[in-house]
């Protein structure tokens, strides 16, 4: 009897380590089209990310640690103690390039000697997943599919394609573009090495197409437009509709990054170069322009009821409530972890 009972233990403690092995490597899969975080975001740097009600974000006062708050800035939690940048987010995972060896208070040991790579974290029980150790840039998620700058053993920019179970790694293209604009399928990007020209490529295929000669930076594809920062005409944002048509300026100022709320409703932009440099807010319908804040400022971010964006050297970040049009110093608690 004894050995009959302690055979069924055997027996059940096998099968419940084959159970917890098959299910918690289970990953889950998204619809295609899903989209991790918009354009204007991670040609920002990635370091907000809105997903179902939770803002993750890379927490400036704590050496660029994940933390994740609400989208009315309630409930600050620190998530992991990794410093984040190109933070993209589905419905059970969340994706970020590693830069520990960016940290001010960098700490190498036997037990986190990874400092670089991009890894795909459970937001239920936080257990983390590299899906690949190399030096890397902006990142993006769509579908299933994470598309990367990677650093090649010549120290140039390559953009590669990787699965979210890690399956399907390949090489997408050797021009060193910036993967952050994916609609329907096409990645939309300015040119680098033959020209700088709007372009949209197909992301499995990696098939090109010319959409327009204009010179462009950070060509943001909107369900309506392509907006874009001209960069032969005075730096001005304008846009352009699919067909590559003629193109309208928006602001003609020298601007030199951007963003645009998901309904293309209003645009925030960094004006540059002058004796007049801020931050402003443009209406796209009415016309009517706001400017939230003088002085020289970086990385503007889009949620849902925030706009965040830093001051020229990083140290200061801002957040402008949409709803109640104030404006006032981001200022995230700090927590050990």
């Amino acid at each position: 009897m004894k050995k009959i009972i302690i055979f069924l233990l055997l027996a059940a403690a096998i099968a419940g380590a084959i159970f917890w092995s098959k299910y918690s490597n289970k990953v889950y899969y998204n619809a295609e089209g899903t989209s991790g975080n918009s354009a204007g975001n991670l040609y920002n740097g990635g370091l907000f990310c809105e997903i179902n009600g939770t803002v993750y974000f890379s927490n400036h006062k704590d050496d660029g640690a994940l933390y994740s708050m609400d989208t009315d800035l309630s409930n600050v939690e620190k998530v992991l103690p990794d410093k984040v940048v190109s933070i993209n987010a589905d419905s059970h995972y969340v994706y970020y390039s590693r830069r520990n060896y960016e940290k001010e208070n960098r700490v190498v040991s036997a037990l986190n000697f990874q400092d670089h790579g991009i890894f795909r974290m459970n937001r239920k029980d936080k257990k983390l997943t590299m899906l690949t150790e190399e030096l890397n840039g902006v990142l993006c998620l769509s579908g299933n599919t994470i598309f990367f700058q990677q650093l090649d053993r010549s120290g140039n920019i390559e953009i590669r394609r990787i699965g979210i179970d890690k399956k399907n790694a390949a090489l997408l293209t050797k021009e060193p573009l910036i993967p952050a604009s994916v609609r329907n399928g096409l990645l939309y990007y300015a040119g680098v090495s033959s020209d700088h020209f709007l372009h949209s490529m197909a992301l499995f295929s990696g098939a090109e197409e010319l959409i327009s000669d204009q010179f462009c930076y950070m060509p943001v594809a909107m369900p309506e437009y392509i907006y874009y920062i001209a960069t032969t005409d005075g730096h001005n944002l304008c846009r352009m509709d699919y067909s590559g048509g003629s193109k309208e300026t928006l602001v003609e100022d020298f601007c030199s990054t951007f963003n645009i709320t998901p309904d293309e409703r209003y645009l925030y932009y960094q004006v540059d170069g002058g004796d007049d440099n801020r931050i402003v807010q443009l209406d796209l319908v009415t016309g009517f322009t706001t400017t939230l804040i003088d002085g020289n400022y970086k990385q503007i971010h889009v949620t849902s009821k925030y706009i965040f964006f830093y001051d020229f050297i990083g140290k200061t970040v801002y957040a402008y409530d949409r709803a109640t049009e104030l404006l006032s110093v981001f200022n995230p608690p700090v927590f050990e972890k």
